[in-house]
């Protein structure tokens, strides 16, 4: 074979092998290898107004990209919003006593509709660290932010 024919078929192989394995090709403006989740529909800003209703005893812990706690109290919880350092939120239900919730952190999301930076294997963003819970506490006329205990921040 032709010096000049091997060259262009080289070439032409490995753009049938991309398009044959169904991948296609990137964009002119680059291309994005993993699609994490920057942004959702804006959140409520958070109740700076709202009173502040104390500490419960209740344990939160940060797993790479999931937060879970406990109540390990015998008092019930919300319902409300839970809160993520004064600025991202989610809508929770009633944490009952001996009831465990985890959420995966990407689903906090702030007024601006920013969402939280987990982190993670492949991330593109480097993780923010989860310093402050609250959750809105008691019935709607009578609301105040109860905080929970940070314990432990683990990215990887």
């Amino acid at each position: 074979m032709p010096e000049n024919t091997q060259r262009r078929i080289v070439p032409l192989a490995g753009v049938a092998l991309v398009v044959a394995l169904g991948i296609g090709l990137p964009p002119m403006g680059g291309c994005q290898l993993f699609s994490e989740k920057l942004s959702a529909d804006p959140g409520p800003a958070y109740p700076e107004s709202m009173p502040r209703g104390g500490s419960a005893g209740i344990q939160v812990f940060r797993d790479v990209t999931t937060l879970r706690m406990t109540n390990t109290t015998a008092s019930s919880f919300g319902p409300g919003r839970l809160w993520l350092n004064q600025a991202f939120s989610i809508d929770a239900g009633t944490l009952e006593p001996g009831q465990t919730w985890e959420f995966p952190l990407n689903a906090f999301v702030d007024e601006f509709g920013d969402v939280f930076r987990s982190g993670g294997f492949f991330a593109q963003r480097d993780p923010a660290a989860v310093v402050l819970v609250e959750i809105e506490n008691g019935p709607e006329s009578d609301r105040e932010l109860v905080s929970f205990v940070v314990v432990e921040n683990k990215y990887n």
